[in-house]
């Protein structure tokens, strides 16, 4: 069951209607789609900050399923996925357990343009929430996860934490769930277990 069940209950036609369609594709199950379907549900929502957090919460979902799927995958090396609860969340989405088994801070960042790249002032809020409020100690490499459709983060951001941030971002996501039709089966169950269950 998905921890981010309260976004997947939220957006219960969406998001079933998004999985079902995908877990049957055997072409075009792609992160690239996967924004567009989150484009067209978000168009129905006529509030903006609501639309803006439909986006946010469908990209949250979708980073713990695949936190969970590749979390033994030296690409990802990110485990122990939680979300963080989102009266408490002021820079951080998640936190987690990288590689070397040092505690990690998540931040996950919707982009519908690509080019639209992850700043350092982010990723300082990220920092800093991660150290006041988690008393997460972020020294060291890849202790900061960036989820991003996005391409990357800013050239400031990795020059000032230099190792500390690991970028997940549209490229390498799209790696390893591209017309990877066991990714969006697992999905689907996943979904599927978090509604009835």
């Amino acid at each position: 069951m998905l921890k981010t069940a309260g976004h997947v209950k939220k957006h219960y036609k969406p998001v079933c209607l998004i999985f079902e369609a995908f877990k049957d594709r055997a072409e075009g199950a792609t992160l690239e789609n996967y924004i567009k379907e989150v484009e067209k549900h978000a168009g129905n929502i006529q509030d903006e900050d609501a639309r803006m957090s439909f986006k946010g919460d469908m990209l949250e979902v979708l980073a713990e399923i695949f936190f969970k799927a590749f979390e033994n995958n030296p690409a990802v090396g990110l485990r122990d996925y939680t979300p963080i609860p989102l009266d408490e969340d002021y820079g951080v989405d998640g936190k987690g357990v990288n590689a070397n088994g040092a505690g990690c801070a998540v931040q996950i960042k919707y982009r519908s343009n690509p080019f639209d790249l992850v700043t350092y002032a982010e990723i300082a809020r990220t920092y800093t929430s991660a150290n006041v409020q988690l008393a997460l100690d972020l020294k060291g490499n890849d202790r900061i996860y960036v989820f991003t459709t996005a391409l990357d983060a800013n050239i400031q951001c990795h020059t000032v934490f230099k190792g500390m941030v690991r970028v997940l971002g549209k490229e390498a996501i799209s790696r390893e769930i591209n017309n990877n039709q066991n990714f969006w089966l697992f999905a689907f169950d996943e979904i599927k277990e978090t509604l009835i269950g």
